[in-house]
């Protein structure tokens, strides 16, 4: 069995966490940890210090939080572990997801952060805090007005680094952990690792073990992904015609910088365009309206810069559009990951000037994925509609309006299959004429049904690919796959008959390593 087979079937009850935690574990329905959780757990665990490079939403809470909170002693009501973040809504975020995991133990969590009263946090670890989630800023305040003691705090995690370097907010966290104890351990987690946040641990940290979780290429792949060049004197104009050809149910169009993000949402909402902005020139009172407004659907569309998105997670975002091109590769990932959620679609649009094509070819070439120039979706014929079905009783259409069919000898089966003549020659994802789709589905001995994929090797694809398309796309166990077969031009891949419709209905017109593909039933 492989090292990565063996981190797949781990759980967390081989994690070593105690009967509390693992009760609490299993309430809220966790069994498998996600890479982060089952590389960070132990190591934590064992006692030493961490880096955990990683995207937001990989578990990176859980992955410190459950070793913290076996570390602590309920009988010392002393602060014997902090958690600094970066943003408001991160610290609400962390100490929710803490109370969870701490359900059936005898622990105190406190949040403190900015925009609340101080008075009522200070009563709150005047009564006692094993654990304080905090903001920067309000653990600074609090340990000026001797409201915070953290000579007990062997526990020390700082949350998305790099966005408290992004704030100007690192020589802070430095003072902070110059408060704690020389002896304690420290988690460090951070989507990227900038130089600064690379100095902070060597200074501050004792022999690290560093961990990094990279998304899965396929999981950038799954996103459809464009660019638009454009003068810079034209973005505006540009924007406005892509967003309403897209016409998206809810999109993040992020900026670089916060007076970029002002300014724009200011011409959208001149041009009449449903548009709120999130940056941190707001005060926090209306950041939390724009937030729950953007949550609660009542707003389309969303001016964002990196910084104020982070807090951010909705499902139902349709298209992240990248208006300044991003400045590094692990940006633009944490960027599009914000769409395409919860098993939907998503589409991702960059937008770069002629002078930043050198830009977008490097990120090309570190995500490893297909980013097409953009067409309007009419336009885009590997996004057509499924053929339509012939409706029962329907005559059949007159045969120079069917489509070509070419009767080509495949050497790898022992069979002659009818393969539409565009789906065959057309390696960019034409529209595939089908034929009377009414008739009876051919069945192999065993039952299974030999389904029809336009892409093969020649476009990248192979056969692990299908097979996670299948799984993923089609929601289907490996029960019910029994044979995928990849060739040069093409694929077929053969699954239960039950589930033959349903593979076809799922999967085609979607796209697989950023090329679109059609999928029908291959017609013996």
């Amino acid at each position: 069995m492989t090292e990565q087979t063996e981190q797949d079937e781990k759980l967390f009850k081989d994690l070593g966490l105690t009967p509390e935690i693992q009760q609490a574990i299993d309430e809220i329905g966790f069994e498998k940890p996600s890479p982060i959780q089952a590389e960070a757990i132990p190591e934590l665990l064992a006692g030493h210090d961490v880096i955990g490079q990683a995207q937001t939403g990989t578990g990176k809470t859980a992955a410190f939080g459950l070793p913290m909170l076996q570390y602590l002693d309920p009988a010392n009501d002393e602060v014997q572990a902090i958690v600094l973040t970066p943003t408001r809504e991160l610290c609400i975020q962390v100490t929710q997801a803490l109370r969870s995991y701490a359900e059936h133990l005898d622990i105190e969590i406190v949040a403190v952060f900015g925009g609340a009263p101080i008075r009522s946090q200070q009563a709150q670890l005047r009564s006692g805090a094993h654990v304080v989630v905090a903001t920067v800023g309000r653990m600074k305040d609090l340990i000026s007005r001797r409201s915070l003691v953290l000579t007990a705090a062997r526990f020390v995690v700082l949350d998305e680094a790099d966005e408290m370097l992004d704030l100007g907010f690192i020589e802070d966290v430095e003072r902070i952990l110059r408060m704690c104890p020389s002896g304690r351990q420290t988690a460090l987690f951070s989507a990227t690792m900038p130089p600064p946040i690379k100095r902070l641990a060597d200074t501050f940290m004792y022999d690290p073990v560093t961990i990094s979780i990279t998304p899965k290429t396929l999981t950038v792949d799954a996103i459809e992904q464009a660019y638009v060049e454009v003068p810079g004197r034209a973005k505006v104009d540009k924007l406005i015609e892509v967003v309403k050809a897209e016409d998206p149910e809810q999109a993040i169009l992020f900026c670089r910088t916060k007076l970029g993000c002002a300014r724009l949402e200011r011409d959208l909402k001149n041009r009449g365009l449903d548009v709120k902005a999130l940056h941190g020139d707001l005060s926090q009172g209306v950041r939390d309206g724009v937030m729950l407004a953007f949550k609660n659907h009542r707003c389309k569309l969303l001016v964002a810069t990196d910084i104020a998105a982070r807090g951010l997670d909705v499902d139902h975002v349709t298209h992240v559009i990248n208006y300044d091109i991003p400045n590094s590769s692990e940006t633009y990932v944490h960027r599009i990951g914000r769409t395409g959620r919860a098993g939907r679609t998503g589409r991702a649009i960059t937008f770069v000037t002629p002078d930043q094509r050198r830009d977008l070819d490097q990120i090309k070439k570190d995500v490893k994925a297909s980013i097409s120039e953009w067409e309007k979706p009419e336009d885009r014929i590997e996004h057509a509609r499924p053929p339509r079905r012939k409706r029962r009783g329907e005559e059949p259409a007159p045969l120079d309006e069917q489509p070509a069919v070419a009767v080509e000898e495949v050497e790898e089966f022992d069979e002659v299959v009818e393969v539409p003549l565009n789906n065959v020659d057309d390696e960019t994802g034409g529209d595939a004429g089908t034929g009377d789709e009414s008739a009876d589905i051919p069945e192999t001995a065993d039952g299974a049904v030999k389904l029809f994929v336009n892409r093969g090797s020649r476009s990248g694809i192979d056969e692990e690919d299908l097979r996670w398309a299948l799984r993923e796309g089609a929601v289907l166990n490996d029960d019910q796959v029994s044979d995928v077969r990849v060739l040069e031009r093409f694929s077929f891949v053969e699954v239960d008959g039950d589930v033959a419709e349903r593979t076809v209905e799922f999967l085609d017109g979607t796209r697989l390593k950023g090329s679109g593909i059609r999928v029908e039933i291959a017609r013996s």
